[in-house]
């Protein structure tokens, strides 16, 4: 096994910390926090609102996919997760929104504007002020350059075997979370992201076992959300990405070592996809993944984020004990944070190679994730 696989199958399955005595997890504290006041429980009345493509147009409806999600199709003929940033392939942040959607459901557009046929089984319109909206996976409706209104002209339908329209959103020149507050609506979500582990890397892949930091070191930490509404189908209960990844060090009293920093912010936009890897941890692959010619049916999505683009450097911290604190949250506030234990130890770091890790306890619940998709 090459470090790299090493490293990927460690992010896969260990959690920090773990006791290295009886090999147990000693538990990490999770706290919960649905939103008080919730920025998607204001009615908006701006002019960048508008509703569902799908009837009705006034009621929410099943998303399977969210901004940001990972999508990941590997060249590399390897085995389940043991796909790593080197693996030839594409990956990419999902750049809109799945609505599920019956084959043949009418999709209309949720501003009007001037149409236009894209590439295969993409509808775009084009608005008066300044927004680009687009519609994949439909057989178009419309003829090239048609003037389309909000609501009443069909686009197209939704073609066999997606089960979804894909819509985009593009403010000017950058691509837009539909799902923030102010644009699509009505929309409503009180389901809590989880923060499931939180694993820590030393240089060339090492772990660092019983919270035991020294040196430059690298956090990696398992988290997801899920639908707020049920999706139905083989897409029940598959995973989504948070929209906001956060994380912070302190001492056990409380005082910040580390000040409450972000790894990634979905809530409007998302990065370049060449910063894919950077947002995206080794070991992060999409709901129903493609690893080399083979396609992962019914396989959960893994969402591995890199807290910092930057190693933290423990040397500039006095030894002794700290917690580590994530904290996942979603567009609309509701969030939830996991706490564990680490030592700083640069005097006589406690170290094992990734490679000599049996092969470990995967993280409960459903497996891998789904084909190439928008």
């Amino acid at each position: 096994m090459t470090v790299r696989a090493a490293l990927a199958l460690l992010l896969a399955a260990v959690a920090l910390p773990a006791a290295a005595a009886t090999g147990a997890r000693q538990a990490g504290t999770r706290t919960w926090a649905p939103a008080r006041r919730s920025p998607c429980d204001v009615p908006h009345t701006g002019p960048l609102v508008y509703h569902w493509p799908i009837k009705p147009f006034d009621r929410q409806h099943p998303i399977r996919g969210f901004f940001g999600d990972p999508r990941t199709v590997s060249d590399g003929e390897s085995e389940l997760g043991d796909s790593t940033p080197v693996t030839p392939g594409s990956y990419t942040f999902h750049n809109g929104i799945d609505i599920a959607a019956a084959t043949g459901t009418a999709v209309y557009p949720v501003v009007s504007g001037r149409a236009h046929i894209g590439y295969g089984d993409e509808v775009i319109v084009v608005t008066r002020d300044g927004r680009t909206f687009q519609y994949f996976h439909i057989r178009p409706a419309i003829v090239e350059g048609q003037h389309v209104v909000v609501d009443r002209t069909v686009l197209g339908h939704v073609l066999p075997g997606w089960l979804h329209v894909h819509l985009t959103e593009i403010d000017g020149f950058r691509v837009h979370n539909p799902l923030d507050p102010g644009h699509l609506e009505p929309y409503r979500d009180t389901t809590i992201p989880v923060v499931h582990w939180i694993a820590a890397t030393g240089p060339n892949g090492i772990l660092l076992e019983n919270g035991a930091l020294h040196g430059l070191v690298r956090f990696t930490a398992d988290a997801t959300d899920a639908p707020p509404l049920a999706v139905p189908g083989q897409w029940f209960g598959f995973p989504v990405t948070p929209a906001l990844i956060r994380w912070r060090l302190s001492r056990p009293t409380g005082k910040a070592v580390v000040r409450w920093r972000t790894s990634v912010d979905f809530r409007r936009t998302e990065p370049p996809n060449r910063q894919f890897w950077r947002v995206y941890a080794a070991g992060t692959y999409q709901n129903f993944p493609v690893f080399g010619h083979h396609y992962f049916q019914g396989q959960a999505g893994r969402y591995l984020f890199e807290l910092a683009r930057r190693p933290l450097d423990t040397r500039r911290l006095a030894n002794g004990a700290y917690v580590l604190s994530v904290r996942a949250s979603d567009i609309c506030g509701n969030s939830s944070s996991l706490s564990v234990p680490v030592r700083v130890e640069n005097g006589q770091p406690v170290l094992r190679s990734a490679a000599a890790i049996p092969a470990i306890e995967r993280r409960s619940g459903a497996a891998a994730s789904s084909s190439p998709e928008r």
